[in-house]
């Protein structure tokens, strides 16, 4: 297949497309610009891509930022399965949550391909900052316009069913203030940023104005219209802006297998970056 105009259809009203028209084996250089631009414009791009090789899935994600390789081979890319050799998440449920929000450098851009997958349906859900920020009522917009948030994260925890809190960490667990309304560092576009499982508490707030704060907005973030929910299939291929979307799933169950590379880079530097 010869790469030719790009395609692309709504995946869901709380954000997404399908791309179509692209051959991922083949040179992507003249696509890079088109497909960050629709990667700022919806936030997530999906790819039917059967049989897509780990290698090529790099030079994909590379249009969009410095990769970063969690392998512990040098391949570039990681499994999060519960099958695989070295795998990662293995079969528990995980609470919305965007990956080293628990850093001063969170992530970029997220990919996962779907490699195997059980016989049962198994889906990841997303819910869209970015477009819960926009919908927030101009009184609670006012009482979080300037406030942060600290987002935590248990270093010998491994479960990603409950939320995390400060007073259950261990010794040396990392943490991270950021923006509760978070400016994209591309698009200048406000993202509503804190998630279920990882953000401790309102900055400044006595615990139970914080508890209440946190409610409020999770009520509108996690709204079921403002949630995707991807069902995989093999050769699925999906990737998404890590600071616009949280992601959560369900428990697993049966063999499943996700081929995970991601992209990163300081914040402060993005606005240099071609992305």
């Amino acid at each position: 297949m010869q790469n030719g105009p790009v395609h692309t259809s709504p995946l869901s009203p709380a954000g997404g497309v399908v791309v179509e028209g692209l051959d991922l084996t083949d040179d992507l250089a003249p696509y890079e610009d088109e497909l960050r631009g629709l990667l700022r414009a919806h936030q997530m791009l999906c790819f039917r891509a059967p049989d897509l090789a780990g290698e090529d899935q790099k030079r994909l994600l590379a249009c969009f930022g410095p990769l970063v390789d969690e392998s512990f081979d040098g391949s570039g890319w990681s499994f999060v399965s519960n099958v695989e050799p070295g795998g990662v998440l293995g079969d528990g449920p995980f609470l919305f949550h965007s990956d080293l929000e628990f850093t001063p450098e969170p992530l970029w851009v997220l990919s996962l391909y779907a490699v195997e997958l059980p016989d049962t349906p198994t889906s990841t859900r997303f819910a869209n900052g970015m477009r819960a920020a926009a919908q927030l009522d101009s009184g609670l917009l006012a009482e979080i316009e300037h406030r942060t948030a600290l987002h935590v994260f248990p270093l010998l925890e491994g479960r990603g069913d409950a939320r995390y809190r400060v007073r259950d960490l261990d010794d040396g667990a990392p943490r991270a203030q950021h923006p509760v309304l978070l400016t994209h560092p591309v698009t200048g576009e406000r993202i509503l940023y804190v998630t279920a499982m990882q953000t401790d508490s309102i900055v400044g707030l006595p615990e139970a104005e914080s508890e209440a704060m946190l409610a409020q907005l999770w009520s509108q973030l996690y709204a079921p219209d403002n949630v995707y929910e991807h069902e995989w299939h093999v050769g699925d291929l999906l990737v998404w802006d890590n600071l616009v979307l949280q992601h959560a799933r369900g428990a697993v169950t049966g063999r499943r297998t996700l081929r995970r590379v991601p992209v990163g880079t300081v914040l402060a530097r993005l606005r240099d970056n071609v992305y």
